[in-house]
């Protein structure tokens, strides 16, 4: 027994200073920036099994250790109701999942109300230590580990594509069971108690039925919940190494996009020159020429701005300045200031919807949002039609959507329109001034938002774009 004891507190011992040590605030993943949680739960519980050993071993000491223990056991198990809850809400936060209803449950307000009162009713039923032991494990040991147990099988599920992520979800999936398991036998395998279940299924019943105490199983739980969250902790520095492999990416990409686009108007300007020093000119040809020099003076200012702008946005540090704003306000900014461009293309802004939205968010960055798609929009319509804008507020996030009466774009060349130098039909919009960086610049302002961006053709004709931010 006393070896198990020893075993089943290590391994938690292990988990929890693995967990605490290990970096992970620059992960992408909620899971890393909320793990700090379960290992603070694993240290607390791994001291409780450990008082449970030196009781077991010096009896003599029980008075003094129960009280000491009953605490620590409440506090570690409300870290790990905690996390549970975080993740349970992660999991099933979509609206077209089929366990939201948990999403709503596990609100601090609800759950928490629900719990204290189970606890308060189970220990007010009997008043010794080993009663409020069992009451702490029915009500958060065992909702805390099952519940957790759920959240992190379907975890996975709520992820965005890595090259990592198949991985990944296996080393959710099996501590999801691991806990779901732990559940059953930390949170109803009790001390006996006077009242159901504890009074049939407890420590003794099933030392009698197995043959084994329940705290041997129990180690086995957090052995495979530890060495599962060493593989996870293990991909995670992999995401750090990946990251900065991927800035290396961006740093090439951006030297190429560069060279790339400044390339054509020095060319120009350059030729200009050339040909402007081989003879002596009449005034008005150098004003000429010094005109064509300064627009492509501005398509270069121009070009530089966007690029500077695509770098900036990558920066994460940009989320900890954002302050809370009005959508409908930004939206309302954008239209007025391209009220005079709609109005020289005969083009109608028309507001289906226009819904009163605050949102944390970087206010200039939305409305470069707000102007690129109304401008594109303009841009791409022929002259007396409309563009419809629409602003709603859904339960869990923005839907803000422009539909115009343009030619669309061809199926095919869709889902690359948001990538940075693109122009999906160069013949149709030669006469048209840009560069290809608005929309991919659009996707990363929406994606720093946490948000998606979507396009597709409407039926009839014109173009319909999607932008979903989270509230």
């Amino acid at each position: 027994m006393e070896i198990i004891l020893f075993t089943y507190g290590l391994s938690f011992f292990i988990l929890g200073t693995l967990v605490l040590f290990v970096k992970t605030k620059e992960s992408n993943f909620f899971f890393a920036k909320k793990i700090w949680l379960l290992g603070t739960f694993a240290i607390l519980h791994a001291f409780v099994e450990w008082g449970f050993l030196y009781m077991y071993v010096f009896p003599a000491y029980t008075p003094i250790l129960n009280p000491i223990k009953v605490f620590l056991l409440l506090l570690s198990y409300l870290f790990l109701f905690e996390f549970s809850r975080f993740i349970v809400r992660e999991s099933f936060k979509s609206e077209t999942s089929k366990l939201h209803f948990l999403y709503t449950l596990y609100a601090a307000p609800v759950i928490y109300i629900i719990s204290l009162s189970s606890l308060v009713t189970l220990m007010l039923i009997n008043h010794s230590l080993d009663d409020a032991i069992a009451a702490i494990r029915y009500t958060y040991g065992f909702f805390g580990s099952f519940f957790l147990g759920i959240g992190l099988y379907f975890y996975g599920e709520s992820l965005k594509k890595v090259e990592y992520i198949d991985r990944l979800k296996i080393y959710f999936k099996i501590p999801g069971i691991a806990f779901i398991a732990y559940a059953l036998l930390a949170g109803i395998a009790v001390a006996p108690t006077d009242y159901f279940p504890g009074n049939i299924i407890n420590t003794v019943w099933f030392l009698e039925t197995f043959g084994v105490p329940v705290q041997f199983f129990r180690a086995i739980c957090a052995f495979i919940i530890t060495i599962c969250s060493i593989k996870a902790l293990q991909i995670f520095s992999d995401e750090t190494d990946l990251k900065l492999r991927q800035s290396l990416k961006h740093i090439k990409r951006f030297s190429s996009d560069v060279s790339h686009e400044l390339k054509t108007p020095l060319t120009a300007m350059k030729g200009e020159i050339e040909v402007a020093l081989k003879e002596d000119r009449s005034e008005e040809e150098y004003r000429d020429i010094l005109r064509s020099n300064l627009e492509e003076v501005d398509k270069l200012q121009a070009i530089v701005k966007n690029l500077l702008m695509l770098t900036y946005i990558e920066k994460e540090s940009l989320k900890n300045k954002f302050t809370k704003h009005f959508l409908d306000d930004i939206l309302l900014r954008a239209i007025d200031e391209l009220m005079v461009i709609a109005s020289q293309k005969k083009i109608d802004l028309e507001i289906e919807i226009l819904d009163i939205i605050e949102l944390t968010c970087d206010d200039i960055l939305l409305k470069t949002v707000f102007t690129n798609l109304i401008e594109n929009a303009i841009k791409y319509s022929p002259v007396h039609t409309s563009i419809t804008l629409f602003l709603e507020k859904k339960e869990h996030y923005a839907l803000f959507s422009i539909k115009d009466e343009g030619g669309g774009i061809d199926e095919a060349k869709l889902p690359y329109i948001f990538e940075r130098f693109y122009r999906a039909d160069t013949s149709r919009s030669k006469h048209i001034q840009g560069y290809g960086l608005g929309l991919s610049l659009v996707k990363q302002i929406v994606e720093l938002h946490q948000g998606e961006i979507h396009a597709h053709n409407r039926n009839t004709q014109g173009l319909c774009i999607i932008v979903k931010i989270p509230l």
